[in-house]
């Protein structure tokens, strides 16, 4: 299991080395000339910062940090953050944030669904514009820190939604927690608000909550193009006082604007995902050895369609057990399957004891002798398998994937895999 309070730690070092989202020019123009001009209300202020992600959390933030606690009791929306604050640190917020166009925002997938969203609310629930913008923006906090500091855990947590698992419990065993319950970890440690982490985790008022739900899922559609399943969402969602009409043509153009996810992507090699995997885990440094197989092995599965991808690590007892796994039963697999200290003829042994990469085309073809006590009954659809021995001084680790179907893993493909095995290096002894 995930450790969650070690997946938050990790989140919030990462966070405190960073320069944060970036602001859109336009609302950081909009809302300069707004404390620049006598005759715009706070109002105008307002309604420029809660359509902006990264100023809207910025905002309420700093309202609600230890220097300005004292005066905020607790500042649970923009205008109350900006009676606390003042013009000058408002100025400070604007003026030093990183700023991106409209045309790099639809580049940014997660901070443009984010953006869409918040625009969603404020049209579902005009009287309560400024409420319901803010709750759409800070219940996808998690998505979007996740996306931006966890790239690699992300990039997992697609591949499984991907094949069916709900994203929810693809969070859980990736992160250890949900992305809601991300978010909300993140907002209590920032001092936010109770009714902000309400909406977050789900428990507060149930027509921001619901809101906020509604938005988030109509904009991952309309950025997927499934504008039928769009149309169902409004048409179902129970909100008092809403113009769905009004939802319905923004719903519309927004759907003539984005180009749904995947349509004019070109073809990326098997090869290509594995580099960029690489890349991403070689700057994205996990705490722990479980962490770094969690973000690994979700998409070994998906690329290399493998069934069981398993971590063996060197136990005090001298052999060699699953520390960590994914696929089918690795429940049982972690309790049950074992490489003896005591040497046997077999291809794991092989691969420990020489320090050689072990590829067995044809499981069928082995002695049941040539395979660790219980394998066939454990796996018993398995038809070929890799092993990829872990060692600095001696081998201490294994990298294990197997296949139950026609599957064939290329030269090029299995040259990428290997380089991964070598990030497990720095947390084996040397």
């Amino acid at each position: 299991m995930i450790d969650r309070a070690a997946t938050v730690e990790r989140l919030l070092g990462a966070m405190r080395v960073s320069k944060g989202f970036p602001a859109l020019e336009n609302t950081v123009a909009s809302v300069i000339s707004s404390l620049g001009n006598d005759k715009h209300a706070a109002g105008d202020v307002v309604q420029h910062i809660v359509e902006d992600f990264a100023l809207t959390q910025k905002v309420l933030k700093l309202a609600n940090s230890a220097m300005y606690a004292p005066f905020s009791d607790g500042s649970g929306s923009v205008s109350s953050a900006l009676d606390v604050l003042g013009t000058d640190a408002l100025l400070h917020i604007v003026l030093s944030t990183a700023l991106v166009t409209d045309t790099d925002l639809q580049r940014d997938e997660s901070l443009s669904k984010t953006m869409l969203s918040s625009e969603l609310a404020r049209n579902v629930c005009a009287g309560r514009s400024e409420d319901v913008s803010i709750a759409a923006l800070m219940y996808n906090l998690g998505t979007l820190l996740a996306q931006k500091y966890l790239a690699a855990e992300s990039t997992a947590i697609a591949h499984q939604v991907a094949n069916g698992v709900e994203e929810a419990q693809a969070a859980i065993e990736v992160l250890g927690l949900t992305l809601e319950q991300l978010g909300a970890e993140v907002a209590q440690h920032w001092k936010l608000p109770k009714n902000i982490v309400s909406v977050i985790d789900g428990t507060g008022d149930p027509e921001l909550v619901a809101i906020a739900r509604f938005s988030k899922s109509a904009s991952t559609l309309i950025h997927a193009g499934k504008f039928d399943a769009v149309e169902q969402l409004v048409a179902d969602l129970d909100v008092k006082g809403i113009d769905k009409s009004g939802v319905d043509r923004l719903i519309r153009k927004r759907s003539e604007q984005i180009t749904p996810q995947g349509k004019a992507s070109p073809d990326v090699s098997n090869e290509e995902v594995l580099d960029d995997l690489l890349s991403a885990l070689a700057t994205d440094k996990k705490q722990t050895v479980e962490a770094l197989a969690a973000a690994m092995f979700p998409t070994f599965a998906k690329t290399l369609q493998t069934a069981h991808c398993l971590l063996f690590m060197l136990t005090k007892s001298g052999d060699f057990a699953v520390r960590y796994g994914y696929g089918k039963g690795i429940d049982e697999l972690r309790s049950k399957l074992r490489i003896s200290k005591d040497y046997q003829p077999t291809a794991f042994h092989a691969a420990i004891k020489n320090n050689v990469d072990v590829s067995i085309a044809d499981v069928s073809r082995l002695k049941v002798s040539a395979l660790p006590d219980g394998y066939t009954e454990l796996m018993p659809h398995v038809n070929k398998f890799v092993i990829l021995p872990i060692a600095n001084s001696a081998v201490s680790g294994l990298v294990y994937c197997d296949w139950d179907s026609e599957t064939v893993l290329s030269a090029s493909e299995l040259d990428a895999v290997k380089k991964l095995r070598s990030l497990f290096l720095p947390y084996f002894p040397s």
